[in-house]
């Protein structure tokens, strides 16, 4: 099963909240909606678009690698 980081980095960037990561992408004229980002959040999402994977690997100044882990069972 693919996993993400999300909350690990936003802790490591010092990002609060979902709504705060939704503000920085907003004011850097990036989109990604709130329902897709708290889905995403909470591993709750089977689909994201490459579109979003880049938005918010831009955000975070990370490696799709460090955002995205295979746990395996």
């Amino acid at each position: 099963m693919i996993r993400n980081r999300l909350a690990i980095l936003m802790a490591e960037k010092n990002i609060k909240s979902v709504s705060e990561l939704h503000r920085m992408i907003q004011s850097n004229g990036m989109t990604i909606s709130r329902r897709t980002l708290d889905k995403f959040y909470n591993n709750y999402n089977n689909n994201i678009s490459y579109d979003t994977l880049e938005t918010l690997c831009t955000i975070l100044d990370c490696e799709l690698h460090e955002l995205l882990v295979l746990q395996k069972d």
